[in-house]
């Protein structure tokens, strides 16, 4: 698959995305994206901000949120969420793999069902590693492998799945990524998430830096 191909497909998975979110969100998605942001303050980088449903969430103690959507028809969405949001957002065209921060100057980076669909997850983490401030902390909020019978099963699936959904895939090892790029894990918890997609876990919390 091209470049374009690629776009396209993402596009498509997009527009589909902004009509059924907010079923998602009524179903649980919402609360799980309150926890998410919950608690943080100063400057957050949020990767992968599709359509800007998480804007509302964020408590008055950040100043400051740089929203990172590289998808033009999210982005768009995005943006009028920002407008309404009680906290300054920022929605910024990038990717999670290079992050328009200097080093040190994030107090937070939230990933929120993203990781499936980045190309390059090592890189993505290690650019989050990279504008944290020593403090500083990762929240995440994705769907992952299962264990057992439905990994095997997100492992069957995956090439098609990756296809019908904009680049996803079911069967990622995160919790692994996120360790090897240096940060604890302890933090961070799989559950399931029924009765969206039994087939993928989520896996929530924070990290620090180790």
């Amino acid at each position: 698959m091209n470049r374009s191909r690629e776009r396209q497909d993402a596009s498509l998975f997009a527009r589909a995305w902004v009509v059924a979110s907010p079923v998602l969100e009524r179903i649980g998605l919402a609360e799980s994206r309150r926890r998410l942001v919950d608690g943080l303050s100063g400057t957050v980088v949020e990767v992968g901000a599709g359509s800007g449903v998480t804007f509302e969430h964020y408590p008055p103690e950040v100043t400051r949120v740089v929203a990172v959507e590289p998808d033009p028809h999210l982005r768009a969405y995005a943006r009028r969420h920002a407008q309404r949001a009680a906290v300054d957002v920022e929605v910024v065209d990038t990717v999670a793999e290079a992050l328009p921060l200097a080093d040190g100057e994030a107090d937070a980076v939230v990933f929120g069902l993203v990781l499936c669909t980045v190309p390059d997850v090592p890189a993505a983490l290690a650019e989050a590693r990279r504008v944290l401030a020593p403090h500083g902390e990762l929240r995440l909020l994705e769907h992952v492998r299962a264990d057992g019978r439905l990994g095997r099963v997100a492992d069957r699936i995956e090439p098609v799945w990756s296809r019908l959904g904009g680049g996803c895939h079911p069967n990622r090892d995160t919790a692994r990524h996120v360790a090897e790029a240096g940060f604890d894990v302890s933090g961070l918890q799989a559950r399931p998430f029924p009765p969206v997609v039994p087939l993928t876990p989520m896996l929530s919390g924070s990290a620090r830096r180790r």
